[in-house]
């Protein structure tokens, strides 16, 4: 037999293929300090988080205090034993308007046009309580309306009721969605707090829904609206055209859920209720994350030396071969084939970057092989297109007729037919909860 020593073509791919398990292990080895270091860092978290115990039982026992003298509170204003606690009017509605005293006689009216719509509302600036724009109110009913929001300011956080009625519809629009874009376009209620509610009546669709914001739906929720507002004298009183009575029953019964006496006290407890939650939610919530992360970093590390570790046995085998062809073959070409034979050499054609997973390089094997085949080209998500049948990533055949299935890109477009499409809703939100009815 002719023993010939290796030529530099031969020489060059060895080194190619040598090098490339290098790079992959040198990531690799980067990558496990890399979970290491967050491995160490979550860990000293979690041990500084269990030390510091003491912190979080000194503010949850805080709190704890706090509600326990708000409720008295509460109990004793229930009682009798002493007075609500009470917000000036100008105090609190100081933001939004200058002063607001006893009923104005004049109007000052101008125009709001409602986005969206084809429709404007009037406003009077001196009571922006009621916009009475189907003419159906009395004055005795506004100065009401005006009285009771007043009443509200002085006792509640800046809670809201406006009552506006309209001779119709705008095109397009129901009574619920007309109702939730006055709604946020005027901003009834406090900012934070979105305590306000809309009482809106559409005179010729003979229709009328109570808009109630995020802050008030724990206090007036959608079954109790439907009984205000669909209630059977309410709608008697409409049917009659009675239409100031009806209202002042429907404005009264929701003023008198608004305005409780305990109000204040009420929305103290609420606040250091989420205080104490949030509290609750971050101190377990960092725990658990803690742990979550440890435990990610943890089975990443093995998950990367059980790859390198399978990888390595393959770059044994490559070096057995290597060895072989070093000290015996007979021409270039069939040392080249030899080579290419190997499954270090299949890894590398594949472009495996980290050896992740032990399954991750069984994977590349796979896909170098298929690349091997001419004509193969590398698609994403470990893919091989072999002329028209295309190959997954295990080496499973996905379809023999690829130009013409659902995994070509190219047969995918949005244009022309009458069939059905791909998508999904943007998110939005609407208003608070509520309740619609008629007469």
């Amino acid at each position: 037999m002719n023993v010939k020593s290796p030529t530099s073509s031969t020489v060059k791919t060895d080194q190619k293929i040598r090098d490339f398990y290098q790079g992959v292990t040198r990531r690799n080895r980067i990558m496990r300090i890399i979970f290491l270091i967050i491995l160490l860092l979550f860990g000293v978290g979690l041990v500084g988080s269990i030390v510091d115990n003491h912190t979080f039982a000194e503010k949850k026992a805080d709190y704890n205090a706090q509600l326990q003298t708000l409720n008295t509170q509460r109990e004793d204003i229930l009682a009798g034993k002493i007075q609500p606690p009470q917000k000036s009017f100008d105090a609190v509605l100081k933001d939004n308007m200058a002063k607001l005293g006893d009923y104005p006689s004049q109007a000052n009216n101008y125009q709001v046009a409602i986005k969206e719509t084809n429709a404007t509302i009037t406003i009077n600036k001196n009571n922006i309580f009621v916009s009475d724009n189907a003419k159906i109110m009395d004055a005795a009913t506004k100065k009401k309306i005006y009285n009771l929001n007043k009443q509200l300011a002085a006792s509640t956080e800046g809670a809201q009721l406006e009552v506006v009625t309209v001779k119709e519809l705008p095109g397009g629009e129901d009574i619920e969605s007309y109702a939730n874009k006055i709604f946020n376009q005027l901003g009834i209620g406090d900012k934070t707090q979105n305590n306000g509610v809309l009482y809106l009546i559409a005179l010729d669709d003979r229709e009328f829904r109570l808009e109630v914001g995020y802050g008030l739906e724990g206090l007036i929720p959608d079954a109790t609206a439907d009984d205000i507002i669909n209630n059977d004298d309410v709608v008697d009183l409409f049917k009659d055209k009675n239409y100031s009575k009806g209202i002042n029953q429907v404005v009264g019964e929701v003023f008198d859920l608004m305005n409780t006496k305990t109000a204040l006290i009420d929305s103290q407890i609420a606040q250091v209720k989420s205080k104490k939650s949030n509290l609750n939610l971050l101190y377990w919530g960092l725990r658990i994350f803690f742990v979550v992360m440890i435990l990610v970093a943890i089975v990443t590390i093995i998950s990367l030396s059980r790859g390198i570790r399978y990888l390595k046995g393959i770059y044994q085998n490559y070096q057995t071969t290597s060895q072989r062809l070093s000290q015996m073959f007979t021409d270039e070409k069939s040392a080249q084939q030899t080579l290419k034979q190997t499954e270090l050499y299949c890894v590398m054609l594949s472009g495996l970057f980290v050896a992740a997973t032990a399954s991750s390089v069984k994977r590349a094997v796979i896909q170098g092989r298929l690349l091997k085949q001419p004509n193969a080209k590398k698609l994403g998500l470990g893919r091989v297109l072999i002329g028209d049948t295309l190959y997954g990533n295990y080496g499973q055949v996905l379809t023999h007729s690829y130009l013409a299935s659902s995994y070509n890109a190219s047969n995918h477009n949005s244009s022309g037919g009458s069939g059905g499409s791909w998508g999904s809703f943007g998110g939005g939100s609407s208003g608070g909860g509520g309740a619609s009815g008629g007469w």
